[in-house]
């Protein structure tokens, strides 16, 4: 593992999860995994599958799902490279061009000994998003980022800003304490914000705090504006 990789910690006695920062623009990855069973999950490996299994084994973690948050190359590109180095089952959401996964399907759960992690069917960023779910912790892909939100239109073909909208609201139903942990370190402000909270993102995210969807979509077509009117980075 090179000394530019990172590995964020949030642990408890019985789940492993960890925040990776394997390459790409400030992606993130993720490794869940039960302790008592080894068994584990590894979510968007799109950079450096060695140095990914080689952590999941540090940890004594057998890596049995790779599950993708959406098609785009940064999020699934070292995915074939991870299976074949696990043996693990690739899922991704079927309108979502991953070659040789197998279809999730909407609150899918994946079982790691006594723990679980569910999918989500979130379409918006791209038409075949899911979210992951597990223990109080959200890994949202690039549907939902600290403070900000992910992109749709013409540059993200698929994509569509009716169904981001209800994919938002769908998660924003979930407990105010749930972390939120997304799929680039895309934070705005000062400081630096790995994770949140759906409290943290229904108070301060702007797209989360519009009225409507006409003001929703305004924001999106009005975002460099905006965030040169608010010093958002």
């Amino acid at each position: 593992m090179t000394n530019n990789h990172k590995v964020h910690d949030h642990s408890d006695r019985n789940m492993v999860f960890l925040q990776l920062e394997l390459g790409g623009d400030r992606n993130f990855c993720y490794l869940i995994g039960d302790r008592q069973s080894g068994e584990a999950v590894a979510i968007d490996p799109g950079f450096d599958a060695d140095s990914f299994n080689d952590i999941a084994k540090d940890r004594g973690l057998t890596i049995k799902h790779i599950l993708i948050t959406h098609g785009h190359s940064d999020h699934r590109d070292q995915a074939d490279t991870l299976v074949q180095l696990t043996d693990a089952e690739l899922w991704a959401g079927a309108a979502d061009e991953v070659p040789g996964a197998s279809d999730l399907g909407d609150e899918q759960e994946f079982t790691l000994g006594e723990s679980s992690v569910k999918a989500l069917a979130t379409p918006g960023h791209s038409a075949g998003h899911y979210c992951f779910l597990s223990h109080g912790k959200l890994v949202t892909g690039d549907l939902l980022f600290c403070g900000k939100i992910g992109g749709t239109g013409s540059y993200f073909p698929g994509s569509s800003p009716e169904q981001q909208f209800k994919s938002l609201a769908r998660m924003m139903k979930l407990p105010d304490e749930t972390l939120v942990f997304p799929g680039h370190d895309y934070f705005g402000g000062e400081g630096y914000m790995p994770h949140s909270s759906i409290g943290f993102e229904k108070s301060n995210n702007p797209f989360l705090t519009a009225q409507d969807f006409d003001a929703f979509c305004y924001l999106k077509d009005h975002w460099a504006d905006y965030k040169k009117e608010h010093g958002v980075r």
